[in-house]
């Protein structure tokens, strides 16, 4: 094993999940759609890379990363040169672009890209249908691997200003009645797994357009187990030499407190950069702590967690933002987020920003429920908690100076 911190995996980079593969193929088979349903960073595009490469043989599969696309035709011109790598699928667009994509093969990919998205940019609908029409008449079932379909469908809804008009919930609607009517269609000879860093359903929930993805089979992903995580600490161990006194793998994932992937590898990675920098070949349980707290919660931990926000801020927007912070940073310094705090928090918020969007409970519950969602904070008896111990560290060192100084409740965003 080498390590691929930040990086997809497969092959014998990946780890675990044989059954998770097993349950997804089994769905596939059936004929099903799939929407990958997960908190950041555990590991969905790893998943869906790897599951194309074990389908290798038996099917064909596109892999389509709509985290660049603007609109409906951006995302019918990636699927499109999604086919490129397979000879047979790209002659098959070549014949629905027919006349843009003619001696092509002395160009580059973002010459093609570019022709692509000229050729759906009026009538992406017809180019669409033709193109999913193509990929059904293939000799081998047609698997679209979609990653980052939520920031398309929050893009096209909400804009530069994070405003969902009248205008762009059509927009909206008409590429996911679309996606819709052409996945019922095509059950069995192409089928979608789609999949992102945000959660899809509090977006569409945003709009009122959740029945939209109705022919698609959720599927939820949850972090490693103890005995993956634990599998996956010892056998990296060995491979990169670092012996690891008793205790030190358990201590770890105590740490984190939920074994994100992702986390994992990156605690397993500052432990041995720190073992080589003392020229040790063996880490401790002291080493453990040290290593938490100074780099795990240090700089190199903010640019690696800091995408937390940056994503609370792309659902949310800016007036919204700063009341999610205000109750997620609650959890955090004081530990557990009850129900009469939250309410309290959300109606001052919005009594001090003039907050027109919706009563206070219905904020709170719109909140409550993309936190749960996606993995930020889940129910105990007397409130909200965070899932991971170490969101929890990261969050309160990011925002538990502002509160613990009363004024202002959150930092400038």
């Amino acid at each position: 094993m080498k390590g691929a911190v930040g990086n997809w995996v497969v092959g014998e980079e990946f780890w675990g999940r044989d059954h998770e593969l097993s349950e997804l193929r089994e769905l596939i088979d059936g004929g099903a759609h799939v929407l990958l349903v997960a908190p950041r960073r555990v590991g969905k595009t790893s998943l869906m890379r790897e599951l194309g490469r074990r389908l290798e043989g038996t099917h064909r599969c596109l892999f389509v990363d709509l985290e660049g696309a603007q609109s409906a035709a951006d995302a019918i011109a990636e699927l499109g040169f999604a086919t490129k790598p397979h000879k047979s699928l790209w002659k098959r667009t070549q014949d629905v672009f027919r006349g843009l994509l003619d001696n092509v093969e002395s160009v580059g990919a973002y010459e093609i890209s570019i022709k692509l998205r000229e050729g759906t940019a009026s009538g992406w609908q017809t180019r669409g249908q033709r193109l999913l029409e193509s990929l059904a008449q293939h000799e081998e079932p047609v698997i679209v691997f979609m990653d980052e379909l939520p920031i398309l469908i929050n893009r096209m809804l909400k804009g530069d200003d994070y405003q969902i008009t009248p205008q762009r919930r059509r927009d909206a609607d008409m590429f996911l009645s679309f996606l819709r009517a052409e996945t019922s269609k095509r059950r069995g000879q192409v089928r979608f797994v789609a999949a992102g860093s945000i959660g899809l359903e509090p977006v569409l929930r945003q709009a009122g357009l959740s029945a939209t993805i109705n022919t698609f089979t959720a599927y939820e992903l949850h972090p490693w187990d103890q005995a993956t995580a634990l599998g996956f600490l010892r056998t990296i161990a060995e491979a990169k030499k670092l012996v690891m006194d008793e205790g030190v793998p358990e201590r770890m994932l105590d740490r984190l407190g939920s074994a994100v992937p992702h986390h994992v590898q990156l605690f397993f990675d500052l432990l041995l950069q720190d073992a080589r920098r003392r020229k040790a070949g063996v880490a401790t349980t002291t080493d453990v702590e040290r290593v938490f707290q100074e780099r795990m919660l240090s700089t190199r931990g903010h640019a690696e967690l800091s995408h937390l926000e940056e994503r609370l801020r792309m659902v949310l927007g800016p007036r919204t933002l700063p009341l999610a912070l205000d109750l997620l940073t609650e959890a955090a310094v004081v530990g557990t987020l009850t129900t009469d705090r939250a309410m309290e928090l959300v109606s001052d918020g919005c009594n001090e920003r003039e907050e027109p969007r919706a009563r206070p409970d219905e904020l709170l519950r719109e909140l409550m429920g993309i936190f749960e969602h996606d993995g930020y904070l889940e129910r105990r008896d007397e409130g909200h908690v965070f899932v991971s111990n170490l969101v929890r560290d990261w969050w309160t060192a990011r925002f538990g100076y502002f509160k613990r100084q009363g004024s202002p409740r959150w930092p400038p965003v």
